[in-house]
């Protein structure tokens, strides 16, 4: 039996999907990514990862996160690095709020540099970073921000 189907879409409908194709366009592609921003539950919510995309938009990065921020729904599994999610070998990889479970670090440990922001000195994600820094995110990340927006602008 075939019945006949005939959907009411609206102009709206049309601008919503373009506006996503459009986003996902812009977006870095994380395997082949040469810079990746990530986070993890440091970040305390899905409501506090616009400072995350703030900056790797500056960069020209991609983002990422840990396993249990995707399991939470508050990023997409597409953006998940670790054992059981994807491998990347960025030149630079921020990791931002994520302790640095052994599981996360297989993903990352071909990267190039590994700068890690942590509030917790005890961190294990320190003993495989290049470079760390001891803070809150939500004070360290906005002074990261607007150091890069400074440095673009005097040298664009």
């Amino acid at each position: 039996m075939v019945e006949a189907f005939a959907p009411t879409i609206k102009d709206t409908d049309f601008r919503t999907i373009v506006k996503e194709i459009i986003q996902a366009a812009d977006k870095v592609s994380l395997p082949e990514a040469e810079i990746v921003v990530s986070a993890g539950r440091g970040l305390k919510g899905p409501e506090n990862w616009g400072m995350i995309e703030e900056l790797a938009d500056l960069l020209g990065a991609a983002t990422a996160c840990s396993k249990p921020v995707s399991d939470a729904h508050w990023r997409p599994h597409s953006e998940h690095v670790g054992q059981t999610g994807i491998a990347v070998s960025p030149n630079l990889y921020i990791a931002i709020g994520i302790s640095g479970a052994i599981q996360h670090l297989a993903g990352v440990s071909s990267s190039k540099v590994i700068v890690v922001i942590n509030k917790d000195p005890e961190a294990p994600f320190f003993k495989a970073a290049d470079y760390g820094i001891v803070g809150d995110a939500f004070e360290v990340v906005p002074k990261l921000i607007e150091a890069v927006k400074e440095f673009k602008s005097t040298h664009a």
